[in-house]
């Protein structure tokens, strides 16, 4: 047992210094996947995430939507963000397939008050509606770059 105490002892330093050294943060040390592991990578990067309240959108079918407000960070001021669970990878794809390009719906009309981003990650949609490039930038960096949007 001792011998294992000293071992944790030793590597806790290491990893303080792997992660002050500039290393990317993943949630649990693995990628986004869900809402959960989206929030976890999030405030690993330094960025405070508040949970608003549930959300839903018509031309989703997630198993839940999740607004939540971010601030900090990277980002000069907050931002709101719409963060979609699913079941699966395949139940996201087949959401963000209705999606097109621009961010405009196959089977509904949408008016969105500001630029449409949609970014997706095995089974997260997210949606960003404005044009916030810190913003923008900050999710690229987690998500990849946003599969529709303006």
């Amino acid at each position: 047992m001792k011998r294992l105490l000293v071992r944790m002892a030793i590597l806790a330093p290491m990893a303080i210094l792997a992660v002050g050294c500039g290393q990317t943060a993943q949630s649990h040390g693995g990628p986004v996947r869900d809402h959960v592991s989206f929030v976890d990578t999030l405030r690993g990067k330094g960025v405070t995430v508040d949970i608003v309240g549930n959300v839903s959108q018509p031309f989703l079918h997630a198993q839940s939507g999740t607004s939540v407000r971010l601030s900090g960070g990277a980002l000069p001021t907050p931002a709101d963000l719409q963060s979609f669970d699913y079941g699966s990878a395949p139940a996201a794809s087949a959401d963000a397939g209705q999606i097109q390009p621009d961010g405009s719906m196959k089977t509904v009309i949408i008016d969105w008050v500001g630029p449409p981003h949609f970014f997706r990650a095995e089974r997260l949609l997210v949606i960003y509606i404005g044009s916030d490039a810190s913003v923008i930038n900050l999710l690229t960096s987690i998500l990849g770059p946003q599969f529709a949007g303006r």
